[in-house]
């Protein structure tokens, strides 16, 4: 999946990455595989501040960068989340 075609949430702060394998850096972010057998999930902070949590629901990749997560909208569910 390239960033241009991609969906993307402003990310503040990334938390963690659970369940996400690096397949690469790159000059646009970090790519990340998503195997939906590892319970995966992304914990960050947007651009407001609000805890978020991304859930996913099939096999997918992702890209972080130090402002965004670039991610297909079909593959992932963004939730509110309490981070302490």
């Amino acid at each position: 999946m390239s960033i241009s075609e991609s969906n993307s949430v402003g990310c503040s702060k990334l938390i963690d990455v659970r369940g996400c394998q690096e397949s690469k850096p790159t000059k646009q972010g970090k790519h990340y595989s998503v195997d939906i057998n590892n319970d995966p999930r992304v914990l960050f902070k947007d651009t407001i501040g609000n805890g978020r949590e991304m859930k996913f629901k099939r096999n997918s990749t992702i890209t972080i960068t130090s402002e965004k997560i670039f991610y297909n909208r079909d593959d992932v569910e963004i939730k509110p989340a309490s981070i302490t």
